[in-house]
């Protein structure tokens, strides 16, 4: 446990914490885009769809950023732990953030007397959030190319506000509709993605 502990905290100091900085300040500068006081479910999804989403992009499709210096590559893959092991504990790091600012959102609109199904809420959002940070994810575990992972996932979140009838189950903003059937195909979708990511990364990358 102390070793797995220590490669994380290594992962925090060294190259997580300018994402967490980025992602601290845009969660910090909320308040002048959005409303937290005497929302409907509506707009308490809206808040959580149309803005909190963008944190799974924030958080993690810079997981696989140590890797794109060839030379931390080496000293990775020579080291006893296998790379996807890594990854998994690098995975852990990103949920936790991820569940503390979804829970951090809806307990600030609940405490400015909102009235929305919190649970429900909390759920539909977190399912939301971790699919579109897994398609960064996973272009940029396949590509090692971190920025080509935030461009596909932001497209993809913008192309949702004109085309989401198109995409059916995966589309976003379904909360805004009353609408929770997304949560199983979308959240199984997202592990298919964070998991091919690691899979077909170690096999294309180990060659090298």
């Amino acid at each position: 446990m102390e070793r797995y502990l220590s490669i994380g905290g290594s992962f925090l100091r060294r190259q997580y914490a300018p994402h967490l900085l980025v992602t601290l300040l845009f969660c910090g500068m909320s308040g002048f885009f959005v409303s937290f006081r005497n929302l409907d479910a509506f707009q308490a999804a809206k808040v959580m769809e149309m803005y909190v989403a963008f944190v799974g992009i924030l958080l993690m499709t810079p997981l696989f950023l140590p890797e794109q210096n060839q030379e931390i590559w080496l000293l990775e893959k020579s080291k006893a732990m296998p790379l996807w092991k890594q990854y998994l504990i690098r995975l852990l790091i990103a949920a936790m953030f991820l569940i503390i600012v979804v829970t951090v959102f809806c307990q600030m609109m609940k405490q400015g007397n909102s009235q929305f199904d919190g649970k429900e809420l909390w759920c539909g959002s977190l399912c939301e959030i971790f699919f579109l940070g897994s398609i960064g994810f996973f272009v940029s575990g396949i590509t090692n190319q971190i920025v080509l992972g935030y461009m596909v996932s932001v497209v993809y979140y913008f192309a949702n506000i004109g085309a989401s009838k198109y995409l059916g189950e995966f589309a976003l903003f379904q909360m805004m509709r009353g609408d929770y059937d997304f949560l199983v195909p979308m959240i199984l979708t997202a592990f298919f993605l964070v998991t091919s990511g690691i899979v077909l990364r170690e096999r294309t990358w180990k060659k090298r």
